[in-house]
């Protein structure tokens, strides 16, 4: 079959197109949301360039393990955004469920507690409180609830309504997931921080503190996530009341 008519390159072809028309409208929507992922992302990134050009020696089983994950955090953080900016939300959550679990694995390292093979534990360490959230991406990721199935695929135009194979902009989703995919961030700095810290002696600078907390405060003021109370404590200096 000639690829120029192939149905399956058309339907390719579609998607792409309407991917791309998808992530400006989803970038527009988002506002300052974006700053708040640059921020983040910026924190992290610009720790780990100051840090590339020290020696690093062999490290402890448990360190390799912490950095090794991150490093594969942050590999994924562009996959994710252009995940859930092109509308591919049931993709974009696993890839979010991908990165808490990757959170959770780094702390289990630092605290002793991993286990090879085995999946890492939401409900204890750091990560403790998250659980709904967890749960949550779940729910989109696995399509296992009926109402989010129809919400991701479904488009009504009058009196016709049927699934979609073309990505469609769900603006309530796509808040909640670009808001976690960020606070995962934010978090993942503060991991790679502590292991830079145990290394050198030196982990976030006072700007790359400022970055993360201005994201944290971001994502606040949108009310886009809603942290457990122990997962606030680690936030000693943002006004949580203020943005209630």
């Amino acid at each position: 079959m000639s690829t120029d008519y192939s149905p399956a390159v058309n339907l390719m072809a579609r998607q792409m197109e309407s991917r791309e028309q998808l992530r400006a409208r989803s970038k527009d929507k988002a506002g300052d949301l974006i700053d708040s992922h640059q921020l983040a992302f910026s924190a992290v990134t610009s720790m780990i360039d100051r840090f590339s050009g020290k020696r690093f020696t062999k490290q402890p089983k448990a360190v390799e393990g912490r950095m090794s994950l991150s490093a594969q955090f942050i590999q994924g953080i562009d996959l994710c955004d252009v995940a859930i900016s092109e509308g591919l939300y049931s993709q974009a959550a696993a890839l979010l469920k991908q990165e808490l679990e990757t959170l959770a694995a780094i702390d289990e390292f630092e605290n002793g507690r991993r286990r090879d093979g085995r999946t890492p534990n939401i409900g204890n360490g750091i990560m403790r409180g998250l659980g709904p959230i967890y749960g949550d991406l779940n729910n989109v990721a696995h399509v296992s609830r009926h109402d989010l199935a129809v919400q991701l695929v479904t488009v009504q135009q009058g009196e016709n309504c049927a699934p979609t194979l073309i990505p469609q902009l769900n603006e309530g989703i796509a808040r909640f997931l670009y808001g976690n995919h960020v606070y995962f961030i934010v978090e993942l700095t503060r991991q790679v921080a502590r292991i830079f810290e145990e290394i050198f002696d030196e982990g976030l600078s006072e700007e790359e503190t400022k970055w993360t907390s201005m994201a944290m405060m971001i994502l606040l003021k949108e009310k886009v996530i809603d942290l457990p109370p122990e997962t606030k404590e680690r936030y000693p200096h943002l006004d949580f009341a203020k943005y209630a």
